[in-house]
């Protein structure tokens, strides 16, 4: 017998059937068992446990002593007598000379739980058939324990499963079993602290032997191929085929350089087929490999983008020296009329997504570029029709220059990304360098393969004013025009507004870089389509467009903000990627706002920044309003950064309490954030501490603030020991690598259990950032620290995240505090909530108490702890020391 697999402990299982405490008889006097007992033991064995078609036994767990079997476990291994009374590891399994080491009783009996039960899977080495094991400890009649299993056999539908993982051409695993197992392999290695590495590789030019030899020969070369990397292969590597020509290869060692070896094995050993077979074209693949260690906590998603990476980088230089072999040797410049097609009903959809002069057009399943003529005119080429054109045309390129140049059509040639833009040196025909900037755009057919590239090849002559990731002009030509206005045409109004995309950042996140780049240049062609006669669209920095609006009337303007927050507030898409991403924009006018280009610009995004500020997806216009608010915001900012210069003068902690629910008992405090300025007073957290974040500035008054909680914490432990202290985290200290290993150090150095420090974030932030971020909460809970989520309820996605199990203290916003002696909702979404997370494991705390009544009405409602102005306002260190442990006095009413 052999175990493959145990899942962690739980409680619950068979055990928790009707009568299952009481199946076994114990082993007394039966004379002293009253026959009411006898009764029902006897019902629950004959009437249920032996027609049971699941094998049932029941052993004693310090001898292993079998006590009972039923009939299909009697049928299954030989018949009672053969069984009951035996030891089960001599009976149930084959060449064991002492209890089985994968048995789970030893960790069931160290379990603690009133109900511990674990599920498991076993290859049986005595009939040779898999179960699905459910262990239980069962209390028998006279308080002894037994352990009870009830097996399933699932040999046939792990043969349907197994069949049903598995490549027919390679026979290795396919890509929903090879992803699955990686899924396993990753999280085993990192609980076992092991490293592996990973490769990749991809067939070389299995296009070109399909077209040239049949999909019979592209079939043998992936299977060849797969034959020679595994062969390369021992036990418990393993192999799988992620596309149709991609394979992921797992190889569980730690020496990088042996797994290298093995791969250049398996290159050898397809030449030599090739050779052996005679075969007339290339057997070969580009590989990358990485190494997965278990301290990097990647997701699987970024770690084949990784390693698919390192695979390309090879690809692409092969693509290139083929390329360069094949301009060197003077291949596709035969001269002799070429036919050339192409798919006319698509070429209309590539030339939109370009600009510029000369123009090119690409029949991707011939490889035969056409060039315009002013072009074949001007570089004084072969002709209008050209094949191998990276050659013929790549002649003319600058060599400094060729690199760069190569690789940008490698990408579209491997289908790599969609969108093509490089600039670079050619030579025309006097003679002359000349700096060229190639724009274009690939499209697929309905099966996703590459039909047309087409685009346009521009002089440039106005180099330094064009966006290159666009093609709109940019932010100098942005001022440049509006400043012609205002000094040519000082008597026509002029409206100048910002755009700016919402929380672009999540999309680099979400995908990559390139995706984000592809995404601005989307949006910057999305917005030139709905803009009204007079505007004008410019690239400025980043995620920021901007916009010049010349007409008096400012209603087409207003229409174009509704068509933009239409447009934008919806979900989008691209190269078959979803994202969601809204505008906001700003807007200052001319004469009415300024008169000059640096103050126009600025309002516009004094602006931008208060649409903000009510949510995403919003459009302001400049006011007194705007200005005297960023006034303000400007000030706070100055005076907070002298605060922070100046040993933090100003801030301080005040602490609220927080008590047991039933009790009142104090058992801990929330560390909340205070400032004051000689100038401005007391200023309210909601107001600072945005302009903190802002500024940047929350990262040393983050540190500042953890470490001085962590002090306070220290002296009222020695008070209450039990007691905890809750810190809130902003967003921007968990993007600081090193904000983690500084609570760390101040952990270390104070003293401080970390089990009964709490960093609270909200919900709205870890339902963002649930995916991205893990490795951070990760690293939180490794430190021994909890996790609270803060303001529950008030998000859109609450539930999901209680799935998720991202905290151990779950905090109920006050809203639901607030009409609570009114409204049934709020009684029934409390109570539902604190069942739900005590079902998980996680306790919950309800804010904003502050009441007697309020505190009558939920008491009762299982919460764990609460806070509220009923049991405390947040008070300073010396008032907080000064509280009883009991609060308030009438909560003992």
């Amino acid at each position: 017998m052999a175990c493959i697999h145990k899942r962690s402990l739980a409680a619950g299982g068979p055990a928790d059937l009707p009568g299952a405490r009481s199946l076994a008889r114990p082993a007394t006097d039966e004379a002293t068992v009253p026959a009411r007992d006898d009764a029902l033991q006897s019902w629950v064995f004959d009437a249920i446990m032996e027609k049971i078609r699941a094998n049932v036994y029941i052993t004693r767990p310090e001898t292993g002593e079998i006590l009972f079997v039923n009939n299909a476990m009697q049928e299954a291994f030989g018949g009672a007598e053969t069984l009951v009374g035996k030891t089960c590891w001599q009976t149930l399994q084959r060449g064991m000379d002492g209890p089985c080491p994968f048995c789970p009783v030893p960790k069931l009996m160290a379990g603690g739980d009133k109900s511990p039960a674990c599920v498991w899977e076993e290859h049986n080495t005595v009939n040779d058939r898999v179960y699905e094991n459910h262990d239980s400890l069962l209390q028998w009649i006279d308080g002894t324990t037994v352990h009870f299993q009830y097996s399933l056999d699932v040999t046939e539908t792990k043969r349907l499963q197994r069949a049903a993982s598995i490549d027919e051409l390679t026979h290795t695993y396919n890509r929903r079993a090879g992803r699955e197992k990686l899924g396993q392999s990753i999280a085993q290695c990192r609980q076992a602290g092991r490293t592996f590495f990973l490769c990749m590789y991809d067939i070389n030019l299995l296009k070109e032997v399909n077209d040239l030899y049949g999909h019979t020969e592209g079939d043998f070369l992936i299977a060849a191929a797969a034959r020679a990397v595994k062969a390369q292969m021992t036990p418990p590597d393993y192999l799988f085929r992620l596309s149709g020509d991609e394979f992921i290869a797992v190889f569980f060692t730690d020496d990088g350089q042996q797994v290298q070896t093995r791969i250049e094995r398996a290159l050898l050993q397809l030449s030599d087929t090739r050779r052996q077979l005679d075969k007339p074209y290339t057997m070969g693949f580009c590989y990358g490999i990485i190494a997965v260690y278990p301290q990097d906590a990647l997701e699987m998603k970024e770690i084949l983008r990784l390693v698919d990476q390192k695979m390309y980088e090879q690809k692409r230089a092969y693509h290139i020296r083929r390329a360069q072999n094949l301009a060197e040797s003077g291949a596709g410049r035969e001269p002799g009329p070429l036919s050339f097609d192409y798919d006319k009903e698509r070429l209309y959809d590539a030339l939109v997504q370009s600009t510029d002069d000369y123009l090119y057009v690409c029949n991707m399943k011939t490889g035969v570029f056409r060039y315009s003529a002013a072009m074949v005119r001007e570089f004084d080429l072969p002709g209008e029709v050209i094949a191998n054109a990276a050659a013929v045309w790549g002649s003319h390129v600058h060599p400094h220059d060729k690199a760069s140049f190569l690789e940008s059509n490698q990408e579209i040639t491997d289908g790599r990304t969609d969108s093509h833009l490089v600039e670079y040196r050619a030579r025309n025909r006097r003679g002359e360098w000349v700096w060229m900037r190639c724009r274009g755009h690939l499209e697929r057919d309905e099966d996703g393969e590459p039909v047309l590239f087409a685009g346009f090849i521009t002089n440039l002559g106005k180099r330094g004013k064009i966006d290159l990731l666009t093609g709109l002009y940019n932010k100098f030509e942005f001022e440049q025009v509006i400043t012609a206005h205002l000094q040519e045409r000082p008597a026509d109004p002029l409206q100048v507004a910002v755009l700016d995309l919402d929380d672009f950042g999540r999309i680099n996140d979400l995908y990559d870089r390139d995706f984000g780049d592809a995404v601005i240049r989307v949006t910057g062609q999305r917005i030139c389509a709905i803009l009204p006669d007079g505007a004008q669209l410019f690239r400025l920095d980043g995620d920021e467009f901007g916009m010049i609006y010349r007409d008096s009337d400012t209603g087409p303007l207003e229409q174009f903000f509704e068509d933009m927050q239409r447009t934008f507030g919806r979900q989008q898409e691209y190269d078959g990627q979803k994202y969601f991403c809204t505008l906001s924009a700003g807007c200052a006018g001319y004469p009415a706002d300024s008169d000059n280009y640096l103050q126009l610009f600025k309002y516009a995004s004094y602006a931008l920044e208060y649409a903000k500020q009510g949510g995403a997806g919003n459009v302001a216009h400049f006011s007194a309003e705007i200005f005297g608010h960023k006034s303000q915001a400007l000030r706070l900012s100055e005076a907070l950064r002298d605060s922070v210069e100046n040993g933090f003068s100003g801030f301080s902690l005040a602490f609220q309490p927080q008590v047991e629910a039933d009790t009142g008992k104090l058992t801990g405090a929330e560390a909340l954030a205070r400032w004051q300025h000689p100038d401005f007073g007391p200023v309210s957290p909601a107001e600072f501490i945005p302009l903190l974040e802002e500024s940047g500035l929350i990262h040393p008054v983050g540190r500042w603030i953890f470490e001085r909680a962590v002090q306070a914490y220290r002296h009222w432990a020695q008070k209450v020991p039990s007691f905890s202290m809750s810190v809130n985290l902003s967003r921007l200290q968990l993007t600081q690598p090193s904000f983690i290993d500084y609570m760390q150090q101040v952990l270390q150095e104070s003293g401080a259990d970390p089990r009964q420090i709490v960093v609270e974030l909200t919900e709205s932030y870890i339902a963002a950032n649930i995916d991205e971020d893990r490795a951070v909460l990760d690293r939180i809970r490794a430190l021994g620290m909890r996790i609270a989520i803060d303001d529950f309820g008030t998000g859109y996605s609450s539930l999901g995240i209680l799935k998720r199990r991202p905290g151990q203290l779950v905090k109920i916003d006050r809203t639901f505090v607030q009409d609570i002696l009114h409204s049934s909702f709020d009684t029934t979404f409390i109570r539902f909530i604190v069942a739900l997370c005590h079902d998980g494991g996680m306790q919950v705390l309800l804010e904003g108490v502050e009441t007697w009544e309020e505190y009558r009405a939920v008491k009762d409602m299982g919460l764990d702890y609460i806070q509220g102005f009923l049991f405390g306002r947040p008070v300073d260190g010396d008032v907080f020391s000064a509280l009883p442990e009991q609060l308030p006095a009438q909560s003992r009413q």
